[in-house]
C-alpha cells in the first residue's frame, strides 16, 4: 500500500524526536514522579534483564526509533480528533495530519519490517522506574518485537513484551513479575532466589514468536517454545540469541520517564503500533498501543507513582 507523503513526512518527524533529552536538560526529576533521574537510570542499566531468545526465533527485537523508520502513520478514521496537548506528537501531529493522536491512529508496516532487527545494536530495552506501592522501587522494562507470530489466529504487529523487578527500601532486589499474554498486570512472581541471574541482571526465556517471558522451560506451558537452555552463559552453544540491553553492543535501556512527562515522545502517544491483526487481517483494535496505554503499565505502583 502506498504512503501518502504527508504520512512519511510526519512519520520521519517522528523518529527525529524519539531522542532522549540531553543531559544538560535534565532536572533532577525530569519525569515529576519523586524518584532522582540519575538514580532511575543507574537501577535501570543495573537490573537489565538477560533476554534468551528461542533458536529458531523469527521475529528479533528492535527500537521504537527503527521501526518508526520502517512504517507510515496513519491518521484515525471519522470526526476530527481531539488533541492531546499532554503529548509531544500531539503538538507535532496536530500541524501535519489531524486525527494522528486519537487511539484509532496506528502505524503501518513496511514490508519486511515484521521480521524485527537483524542487528543487535537495535535491541533497545525501555526502562520505567517508579515507586512501589508497600515502599521501594520497581523497574519495569519494555521489549518490543515487531511483530507476535505464533498462532495465525492470534498473531498481531507490535509486540510490546515486559518485566517488572521489584526492589525494597534498600535498593535489594526482591525479585520479579515476568508477563506473559492476558497474565500481564503485572504476571507471574518469582522471588529473586528462584531467578536465574547473570550479576544482578535476571535472565528470562522469551517464547518463540510470542515473545511472552519465562524463568525456566519447566515454567512455559507445553505450547511455548523455548530455548533448551536457560543458562545465558551456554544458550549460544544451543543457537539461541542473548540479548543483554545493558551491554556494550546491543541497544542499551532508555528510561522513558511517565506518560504525563515523557523523557521518549512517543509514550504519550495513544495509538496503534501496527495495522495487522489476527488471521492476517487488517485491523485497528488487534495491535497494541504503546506500554503507557497498557493494563500492565504501573502495576503494583503506589498511589500517583506515575503521573
Amino acid at each position: 500500500m502506498p504512503s501518502h507523503p504527508s504520512r512519511r513526512l510526519l512519520a520521519a518527524l517522528l523518529l527525529a524526536m524519539l531522542t532522549v533529552l540531553p543531559s544538560a536538560a535534565r532536572a533532577a526529576d525530569l519525569d515529576r514522579d519523586g524518584l532522582d533521574d540519575a538514580l532511575e537510570d543507574a537501577l535501570l542499566a543495573r537490573f537489565a534483564p538477560v533476554v534468551v531468545l528461542a533458536p529458531d526465533e523469527p521475529v528479533r527485537p528492535a527500537s521504537a526509533s527503527w521501526l518508526l523508520a520502517r512504517a507510515a502513520l496513519e491518521t484515525a478514521p471519522g470526526p476530527p480528533p481531539r488533541i492531546l496537548q499532554a503529548s509531544a506528537l500531539g503538538a507535532l501531529a496536530a500541524l501535519v495530519i489531524p486525527g494522528t493522536e486519537e487511539p484509532g491512529a496506528r502505524l503501518r508496516l513496511e514490508a519486511g519490517a515484521q521480521a524485527g532487527s537483524p542487528d543487535p545494536a537495535d535491541w533497545t530495552a525501555y526502562g520505567h522506574a517508579y515507586r512501589a506501592a508497600d515502599g521501594g522501587i520497581l523497574l519495569q522494562y519494555w521489549f518490543l518485537y515487531p511483530f507476535n507470530e505464533a498462532f495465525w489466529a492470534f498473531d498481531h504487529d507490535g509486540d510490546w513484551e515486559h518485566v517488572t523487578v521489584r526492589l525494597d527500601a534498600a535498593g535489594r532486589p526482591l525479585g520479579a513479575w515476568l508477563a506473559r499474554h492476558a497474565d500481564a498486570q503485572p504476571g507471574p512472581w518469582f522471588a529473586w532466589s528462584a531467578l536465574r541471574r547473570e550479576g544482578d541482571h535476571p535472565a528470562v526465556l522469551s517464547g518463540r514468536g510470542t515473545h511472552a517471558s519465562y524463568a525456566s522451560p519447566d515454567d512455559a506451558p507445553p505450547w511455548e517454545r523455548l530455548c533448551p537452555e536457560a543458562e545465558p552463559a551456554r544458550a549460544g552453544a544451543a543457537g539461541c540469541a542473548v540479548w543483554r540491553p545493558a551491554a556494550p553492543g546491543f541497544g542499551g535501556v532508555v528510561n522513558v520517564g511517565e506518560r504525563g512527562a515523557a523523557r521518549v515522545a512517543f509514550l504519550a502517544w495513544p495509538g496503534r503500533w501496527g495495522a495487522t491483526g489476527a488471521f492476517g487481517r487488517d485491523s485497528r483494535g488487534a495491535p497494541p498501543p504503546g506500554p503507557a496505554f497498557q493494563r500492565g503499565w504501573c502495576s503494583e505502583g503506589a498511589p500517583g507513582a506515575c503521573p
